[in-house]
């Protein structure tokens, strides 16, 4: 059986799975030899590796010369890029890329001066010797620096294909070029063989294959003799190069389509040629190859071919990278309109270009501008009929049915799961599809999302990786610093002498003490008296009552206001009634402000000595009945005042008003109701006065017994002067006399205020002794001060009865009726004792017992008068 090497030289091949025969137009673009184009002002020359591997070597305003390096860098994948004429940098930023996305890419604009001034390190070619006698590594150093990539369309870094993984054996020069309307190594081959070769010497030097295969298709037969004579010419081994033609198949030119067909080999998924110790390189880059180990020129231009219908001088021409299609469409004369598609690469494997500002590219070897007749324009995609066609022309033997399925459906994974990456984009599914259906299209979105998804794969695990190794860092600088920390500390330790330590534990000691202090008096400050919350509690409630009451009065005014314009003396006279309240309200709170004050002074004089202690106990008390005592009164009287009052507004607004022309004339019925109102408001404001009489009368005794024990060292013990004048009948007798004149004047007042009676009665001097003298035969007596207790709590009864029916559905706060209870009990336990104190208050209870029941009569009087008007 012969081995791989001799079925090589002799001639044998193989066949493909797939493929198909396009039509070939050719013949456009090959009639004519490689010519140069006319230079352009602005040259474009992306840079998309700066800021990974590399960095710019010019800045904005910066002057260049040809071939002069744009970037720098150092890692062995860096291939730099060079500036294709001699000019000035204007500008260095995004534009269009040389691609389908047309994706912006960083790029450096380069305003051309047309001086053609070449950097000095190019130099006159080298000897054959010269470059024999070179270092591989000099070699693959000159072939970095000149920025060589793969001209075939993949633009893969040359020197980094040079330095294989493993020993190669086989080395094929690819001048297939099998896609239509391609001649650009056709023309090439043609015309500079002996450089080609030349190149193909210097990757012989650096790999030592045992055979070199220069595979050309068979519709090239010019390019076949001018490279097998070339052979012939060159210093490389008789038996180790030869010239294979090949069938003309489209997609023969492929990297592991060709390799199959001269070796029989199929490359395995996923692996690259040099696992099989074959190496594939394209006939432009090994021209590439010899200009920058022999002159040190750099690739700043290549073969382009200008073809179609479309345009008018079709060619293979010399382009500087950089150089935009639009002035390549220009110079060539396009004849298409701004809808017409221009198209890098050929027709199976290129992509329309959205831009024709972008630049030409190392990897463009085609710029095609067909008309309608020769590539029409897309047709609308069918659904697919599974004929099967797509598969039978697959060169990978790939299932492009199921790729388009899952690409469609966006299930990449499943479509890498059928080896999408193996497909080599060579367009043979879509040419055959009846159905329309752009396969391509949809795997190359497929791959890019897959390639997307890896990288951002990748850059997550390198941030994870810089995470780890940051925390594993702040770790050790934590570890690091307390370990220093926990040195200087030991260090300092043992360095201090006894009275550094005394000196260390008494500042601790003064910051505990200090701290205890702050807390002791923090704790202090929050400790409130139960005495004064109780008169907070009881200043808030008087403040809330007082302002309600305000209220109700700036209300009771305001509905009034309509009935003042009928009545103006009606409206004075409740002014005046709301002033008295209002005064009686104050007298009130005075009162109360005064019981407190007395209660903090009892307070203060129950700790002095026991035997002051027990003499001043029972005045205070007295002082707490009083006080309460005036307090209920004031506040009783001031509840009825506003009662009535409110009662009275409302009948006044309730009533009809007749008015006849602009003046307003109240009815009878009307003018009946307001004099019975003004009686009822004159009757509430004599009560008020007595009850402010009776206050006022209670608290100057009781401010009078307190000013007498404080001045006196006993307090609560008289002198039997004091003792008798106070008992004796005198005394009695003028407060009597005091009663009976007050109650007079409150009956003359209410009688000369109701109007109806046109004499008001006087109260002569004898009525007043007649009522001396019966409380003077009843005063001192047990059943007098009995019956004082039982018209005290009648009253007290009655009263309340009252101010429930003239308020209605209001009634009266627990609070309150639990004060009236308490303050009338403290006064019956004061009017059990027989003591001259105990009579004198009983006195008092008889005469306010004789007030309220007045009061009560005339409300009971006005309750009838009242339901008559409702």
């Amino acid at each position: 059986m012969l081995t791989l090497l001799e079925q090589i030289d002799k001639g044998t091949l193989w066949r493909i799975p797939g493929g198909i025969h396009p039509p070939e137009h050719k013949t456009l673009s090959n009639q004519s030899k490689i010519s140069r184009l006319p230079l352009a002002d602005h040259y474009l020359i992306p840079v998309p590796g700066v800021g990974e591997n590399c960095t710019l070597a010019v800045k904005v305003g910066d002057t260049v010369t040809k071939g002069q390096p744009l970037t720098l860098g150092e890692g062995f994948r860096h291939l730099p890029v060079h500036a294709p004429v001699s000019g000035r940098v204007v500008a260095i930023e995004e534009r269009a890329s040389n691609h389908a996305s047309a994706l912006p890419v960083l790029t450096c604009v380069i305003e051309n001066d047309h001086q053609e001034k070449w950097i000095e390190s190019v130099h006159t070619p080298l000897s054959l010797e010269q470059v024999a006698e070179m270092d591989n590594d000099d070699i693959i150093r000159r072939i970095q620096s000149a920025g060589i990539a793969g001209l075939g369309g993949a633009a893969f870094p040359t020197h980094i294909k040079l330095k294989p993984v493993s020993e190669i054996e086989l080395l094929i020069i690819n001048g297939v070029e099998c896609e239509p309307y391609i001649t650009s190594d056709d023309k090439l081959m043609q015309e500079s063989c002996d450089e080609i070769v030349r190149g193909i010497e210097i990757v012989h030097q650096l790999l030592s294959p045992k055979r070199i295969i220069v595979a050309i298709e068979d519709n090239k037969p010019e390019a076949v003799e001018q490279m097998g004579h070339a052979l012939n010419r060159s210093q490389l081994p008789s038996h180790c190069a030869r010239v294979s033609k090949i069938p003309t198949l489209y997609p023969s030119g492929g990297e592991k389509q060709l390799i199959q067909i001269l070796t029989g080999q199929e490359v395995p998924s996923g692996a690259i040629p040099a696992n099989l110790g074959i190496l594939v390189q394209n006939v432009g880059t090994a021209y590439s190859i010899a200009q920058a180990v022999y002159r040190n020129m750099p690739l700043i231009e290549r073969v382009v071919t200008l073809t179609g219908q479309n345009i008018a001088k079709p060619g293979n021409y010399w382009v500087p990278i950089g150089t935009p299609v639009e002035h390549l469409l220009e110079v060539g004369q396009f004849r298409g309109d701004a809808n017409a598609p221009v198209i890098i690469g050929g027709p199976m494997m290129g992509y329309m270009l959205p831009n024709v500002a972008a630049p030409i590219t190392k990897g463009t070897n085609c710029v095609l501008m067909p008309s309608e007749q020769e590539v029409a324009p897309p047709s609308p995609e069918q659904p697919c009929i599974r004929c099967g066609e797509c598969a039978q022309a697959c060169p990978a033997q790939l299932l492009p049915q199921q790729l388009f399925w899952h690409a469609k459906a966006q299930e990449y994974d499943k479509a890498a799961s059928y080896n999408l990456r193996d497909c080599i984009e060579c367009g043979c599914c879509s040419y055959v599809c009846p159905s329309d259906i752009p396969l391509v299209e949809y795997y190359r979105v497929a791959k890019s999302a897959l390639r997307q998804e890896a990288e951002e794969k990748k850059q997550a695990e390198l941030a994870k990786q810089r995470f780890d190794s940051r925390t594993l860092r702040l770790e050790q600088e934590k570890q690091a610093r307390e370990e220093k920390a926990k040195q200087a500390a030991e260090r300092r330790k043992a360095q201090m002498t006894g009275s550094d330590k005394d000196a260390v534990a008494a500042a601790m000691a003064r910051i505990q003490a200090k701290k205890a202090a702050e807390a002791q008096a923090s704790a202090g400050a929050t400790t409130e008296k139960p005495q004064d919350k109780v008169a907070a509690a009881i200043a808030r409630a008087k403040a809330k009552k007082a302002a309600q009451k305000t209220s109700s009065e700036t209300e009771t005014e305001t509905s009034e206001q309509p009935a003042s314009q009928v009545k103006g003396a009606d409206n004075r006279e409740s002014a005046a009634v709301s002033q008295k309240e209002k005064v009686a309200a104050a007298i009130a709170r005075a009162k109360a402000k005064k019981a407190a004050q007395d209660t903090a002074d009892t307070t203060e004089a129950s700790q002095a000595p026991a035997q002051q202690g027990a003499e001043t106990a029972p005045l205070s008390q007295k002082d707490k009945v009083a006080a309460a005592i005036a307090r209920a009164k004031a506040k009783k009287a001031a509840q009825a005042g506003a009662n009535d009052q409110q009662a009275a507004t409302v009948e006044h607004r309730d009533e009809p008003i007749e008015r006849t022309g602009e003046t307003a004339k109240p009815s009878e019925s009307q003018s009946a109701s307001t004099d019975d109102t003004e009686g009822t408001e004159k009757a509430d404001a004599a009560a008020a006065k007595k009850a402010k009489i009776a206050a006022a009368i209670a608290k100057a005794k009781a401010k009078k017994a307190q000013l007498d024990a404080g001045a006196s060292d006993e307090p609560d013990v008289m002198t039997p002067a004091e003792d008798i004048e106070a008992n004796s009948p005198e005394a009695i007798k003028k407060a009597k006399i005091a009663a009976a004149v007050a109650k007079a004047k409150a009956k003359k007042a209410q009688q000369a205020g109701a109007g109806d009676e046109p004499k008001a009665e006087i109260t002569t001097d004898a009525e007043p002794a007649k009522a001396e003298a019966n409380d003077d035969a009843e005063a001192g007596s047990p059943e007098a001060i009995k019956k004082a207790k039982i018209a005290a709590a009648v009253a007290k009864a009655k009263a309340k009865k009252a101010a429930q029916a003239s308020a209605g559905d209001e009634q009266l706060a627990p609070s309150e009726s639990q004060t009236d209870i308490e303050d009338f009990a403290d006064a019956e336990d004061v009017a059990d004792t027989s003591s001259p104190e105990a009579i004198k208050k009983a006195k008092i209870a008889a005469a306010v017992a004789k007030a309220k029941a007045k009061k009560l009569a005339k409300a009971e009087a006005e309750t009838p008068n009242n339901e008559h008007k409702d």
